[in-house]
Formats: C-alpha cells, sequence, structure tokens
C-alpha cells in the first residue's frame, strides 16, 4: 500500500472522528433537553443522531480535515525525532487538535460554540476524547508492521 496509506488513514480517521464527533455531541445536547423537562425518546435520540450525522457531519468534518492534517503532520515530526510511541503521539495530535479547533471555532463565531455538544467542559473533553481515539486509528492504519 506504500505512501497511499498516509492520506487514506487521514481520511479515515477524520470521519471516524466526524461520526463520533456528531453522536456524542447529539447525546450531550439530548441530555440537556431531557435534564430540562422534555421527553426524549429512545427513537428521538436515534431520529435525531443520524440527523446530525446528515446535517452537521459533513461541514464538522471539513473542518476536522483540515485540523488532522495540520496536527498528523506535526505528529509525523515527533514521532521522526523522539523515541515516544507513534500511537500515543497521534492520539495527543487528535485530542489537541480537537480541542484546539473548538476553541478556535468560539472564538470565530462571536463566542458562540457551533457544536452545542461541546459548551460545557465535559462536552468540550468528549470530544477530544473522540480526537485522541482517531489519533490512534490514524496510528492504527497506518502502521508500517501491520
Amino acid at each position: 500500500m506504500g505512501w497511499f496509506r498516509y492520506p487514506l488513514g487521514w481520511a479515515l480517521a477524520a470521519v471516524f472522528m466526524a461520526l463520533a464527533g456528531v453522536i456524542v455531541q447529539t447525546q450531550f445536547v439530548l441530555s440537556a433537553l431531557d435534564g430540562a423537562g422534555a421527553s426524549v425518546s429512545a427513537g428521538d435520540r436515534i431520529s435525531m443522531t443520524l440527523a446530525d450525522i446528515t446535517g452537521l457531519g459533513p461541514l464538522y468534518l471539513v473542518f476536522i480535515l483540515i485540523g488532522f492534517l495540520i496536527a498528523f503532520l506535526a505528529g509525523a515530526l515527533v514521532v521522526r525525532f523522539t523515541p515516544l510511541p507513534r500511537t500515543l503521539v497521534y492520539a495527543a495530535a487528535g485530542a489537541v487538535c480537537i480541542f484546539v479547533m473548538l476553541l478556535l471555532m468560539r472564538e470565530v463565531f462571536f463566542g458562540v460554540p457551533v457544536i452545542s455538544g461541546a459548551r460545557s467542559l465535559a462536552g468540550e473533553i468528549s470530544q477530544a476524547v473522540c480526537g485522541a481515539a482517531a489519533g490512534a486509528f490514524f496510528a492504527w492504519t497506518t502502521n508500517r508492521q501491520g
């Protein structure tokens, strides 16, 4: 597969992050609605999650693709010049990327969190954890040993 594993891994990791991030953010929003007294059934959760995947997912994916390109290139430099494990490096790169991206989006959009499920620290951390998982996925898909 050669060099092609890197762009493929980058794209797959971004799709993984977009799906995981949208699913998690939707559940945060629905939990807040439930906490405010709204009745949210399992069917509502599924239909709203699918609607968010198709509605928010593609736009979120564009931001993630840009962020992961920068983060994974920086991670490649760290992997090359340090003895740190590549899975740890790319997981950290993914987490930091998403956390910084959410902060920058809030600044650019006049203090409004674009990803509504990331309005709280718990929501931001959950998105960063998804980013870490996507970074680890990138490390796994681009591993030469197998």
